[in-house]
Formats: structure tokens, sequence, C-alpha cells
């Protein structure tokens, strides 16, 4: 068959035209079932399709900011009669929403469900639910075909990488799968479970010497591990500090690891395998959002008493390895005022991190989107759908605008190559303009938000 698969993207969307990371669920998609013809299109790279094409299927899949575009193209190809399969994250969290914009939606992971679905086109028995999870789907009146049991890692097929054709900077890979923390706001527990599931060591760091840019990103949720996966860790970092040809790699990061003996030396271990750039969700400077969002699990810390004064600790020893961070932090909950949005920067400030601080939307599906629903406070405003009494847009704005243009001015981003440049163990040169240009893109991509 000829199968369309896209990456929706709304246009306002953070990294619009801006990603330099290659997708990589939808070539993994396709490696489960290679021997169809798939075109991948990244709408986040403004990659071009036209609705006119002859194919036999499409598929489309949607993140949080991308849904009403994705069911508006969805809308457009079933005019034609053009069958359409809705998956990713909000669709897996929205599904019967989904299910009225097309013929099949996937809820949860996809690769062990693909090969089946595509059977069942080919038979004229597409069901309208495919479905991975552990918990029961309850769907009267549909037709639904569910697995209970995630995919095996030790049995993925190598994504079909040839079919991303955008100009990215940074290949993808990843090593497991998986995050027992729990937050509140997060989706990746019911998307893709609670317990770590591991790749093989040998099938990762084979992976990674067929990449041919230099750079690369782990996708893991967190890089460091947790204590289950420490061993884990230190040994495939082990392994690719091996690699005869040195590439450097980013990726998102706990800092809870700090805090272990263990996890220190996987942190060392990665450095030393060529990370070089840690994107922390710390989330909040308000202990009291900590302790509500269950953030403060992967924060290292014993008590909310301590908490700041531990991330403190916990980044300096990040830092001093040569590891560049930026802070990902989402405010609006119940705690904060517009207050947070400056003390939050100023702890950015003072820690020579680089700020990454948004409203907090709630994500459906997440514990966090109960909870407000359940309180009648989902509410969309322009940034976020959880309505706050203490918070409107107007002073969002102002307080998201001040902090990037000081954030991000020429000053800023000097002061903060002064703070790594030392700490720049080797290859000064290559890391210092490795952070300058890391420094604009976050500054283009934070930039789109407001």
């Amino acid at each position: 068959m000829k199968i369309l698969l896209i990456m929706a993207a709304d246009e306002s969307e953070m990294m619009h035209t801006n990603n330099p990371i290659m997708p990589l669920a939808l070539p993994l998609l396709a490696a489960t079932a290679p021997e169809h013809h798939y075109t991948i299109i990244d709408l986040l790279a403004e990659e071009k399709f036209s609705y006119d094409d002859p194919v036999d299927l499409v598929g489309i899949s949607a993140r949080f900011t991308s849904e009403e575009r994705a069911f508006r193209i969805a809308d457009e190809f079933r005019k034609r009669k053009v069958p359409v399969v809705l998956g990713g994250p909000q669709m897996s969290a929205t599904p019967f929403e989904a299910i009225n914009h097309a013929d099949a939606v996937v809820v949860g992971e996809g690769e062990k469900l693909w090969p089946v679905l595509l059977n069942d086109l080919k038979r004229n028995g597409l069901k309208q639910f495919y479905v991975c999870s552990s918990e029961p789907f309850s769907a009267p009146g549909y037709s639904i075909h569910q697995i209970t049991e995630y995919l095996n890692l030790e049995e993925t097929p190598a994504a079909l990488r040839y079919l991303a054709k955008g100009k990215y900077v940074f290949d993808t890979t990843f090593a497991s799968r998986g995050c027992p923390i729990d937050c509140d706001f997060c989706y990746v527990p019911a998307h893709f479970g609670k317990k770590f599931r591991l790749r093989p060591i040998e099938d990762v760091v084979g992976e990674i010497k067929t990449f041919k840019r230099r750079f690369y990103y782990l996708i893991d949720d967190t890089v460091f591990g947790k204590p289950s996966t420490y061993d884990y860790y230190y040994n495939l970092y082990d392994a690719i500090s091996k690699l005869k040809k040195v590439k450097y790699w980013m990726g998102q990061a706990n800092l809870d690891a700090v805090a272990h003996e263990k996890g220190r030396e996987v942190i060392r271990k990665a450095r030393e395998a060529g990370f070089l750039y840690a994107s922390v969700g710390i989330e909040s400077v308000n202990p009291a959002t900590l302790e509500k969002s269950g953030a403060i699990r992967k924060m290292g810390v014993r008590s909310t008493n301590e908490a700041l004064e531990r991330i403190r600790e916990h980044l300096r020893f990040i830092q001093d390895l040569g590891i560049i961070i930026s802070g990902w932090f989402v405010l609006g909950y119940e705690d904060d005022t517009i207050e947070t949005y400056y003390q939050t920067y100023e702890f950015c400030k003072e820690m020579h991190i680089l700020p990454a601080i948004f409203p907090v939307n709630a994500l459906p599906g997440t514990r966090l989107y109960a909870r407000m629903e359940a309180l009648g406070r989902i509410k969309q405003t322009r940034f976020s759908n959880i309505a706050h009494p203490g918070m409107n847009d107007d002073d969002i704005e102002k307080a998201l605008k001040s902090i990037i243009a000081d954030g991000y001015s020429f000053s800023s981003n000097v002061r903060r190559i002064r703070y790594y440049l030392p700490r720049f163990k080797k290859d000064k040169i290559h890391n210092t303009i490795f952070l300058w240009i890391l420094q604009g893109k976050m500054r283009q991509g934070v930039d789109a938000t407001v």
C-alpha cells in the first residue's frame, strides 16, 4: 500500500520551522511493516503534501498543541474517501473525540498495533480502536482490538530514518521507555507505562554508530535513569564513550540522580560519552507546587523545606561537569501568582540556566486534567486551559515577554558563556559555539509561545 504518515503541527507551536531534532515515532512505526511504501511529512519542518496525491491510507500523529490541525487534515482526506488513522499522545488521551475525524484511532504505543491494523485494512476489517494498554478500554458500540502488553524493546526494529527528509541537526534514538515518577501533568506513564523497559545496549550503540550527524538526542524521559536502571545507563554510556568517532548528544534529565552515589557515576560517565546539554524539568520554584504536582519525587530532596537548596546543589554538580542546563517550568498551579514568573526567572538567572518558563496546560488523560475538571477550572484562555483566579492573559504576556527579553539578551547570553567556559574541560571552542547557537534556538522557540 501507499501510506502517507504526517506529524501534525500547528503554525503557532514552539518549534515550528525551528525543530532541529529528527522525529522518530513515524520512522519507527513504518519499520514495523516495511513492506509498504511510505511517505513521511513533518509539519514542524513545514514540509508540503497534496490532498489529491493517490494514497491508500493516511496516518496522522498529534500532540496536545496540534489536535485541531490534525482533525482538519483528517477531515479533508476523508472527504476524498481516503481512510485515516489518528494516533499520538493527544489522540490517545481523547480517543472518542478523535474517532469523529478518523476511520480508526490508535490508543497508546503503536508498534505492535500497526501491522495488525494494516492487515485488517487489507481485509476490509478495520476496527475503530486499536489499543495498547494494561488497563481495560471500554467503548460500547465500537469495534476494538486491544493488547495489554507493551512492546519488548529487544524486538524493536531499526527505524526507517531515510523517510525523515528534513534538514535536522540532531539524530534521535532511545534506550528506554516508561516512567515511574507519575507527575500529575505528564502523560508518559499512561502512554508508555510506569515501568522501565530497556533496549539492549548493543542495539543502541549500533544505531549510534550509523548516525551521519555529529549530534544526536537521546529521547528517554530521564537519561540519568533511576536506581533500578543506574547500572544499565552506566554500562550504556561506557560503551558509547569507547566509540572511535566522538558524537555529542543531549537529553532530558532528572536531578534525583545527583543524590545517589551511583547516579553521580552515571552522570560523569554520560559526560565522558559526549553528553553536552541537559533539559531539566524543574517545574517550579514553589515547594508547595512541587509537592502537589508530584514533581518533587524527581528532585532528589527529602522535604519541601530543603527543596530549593538541594535543587541548587544538584544543578551545580551537573554544571561543574561542563553540562549545559536549561530549566523547564510550568506555572499556574493554585499556589502560584504572577510574581512566581519573576521569581522563577530570578532562580534561572542565579543558576545560569537557560529559562524555559510556560503557563501550565492540563493534558487530557492526566491526573491534573481530572482534578481541574472536577473543580470546574478547565477553561481555555490564550496561554492555558486552566482558569487561574489570580492571573490573566495580559499579566502573563507581560511577564513572559520581560523574561524572554532579559533572559536571552546579548548580555545574558555572554554571562552564561562566561560561567560555562571554565567548566568545559576539553573542546572548549566547540562547546562554546554550541552554547551560543543553543541560546539563539531557545530564544526563537520561547518567542513563538508569546
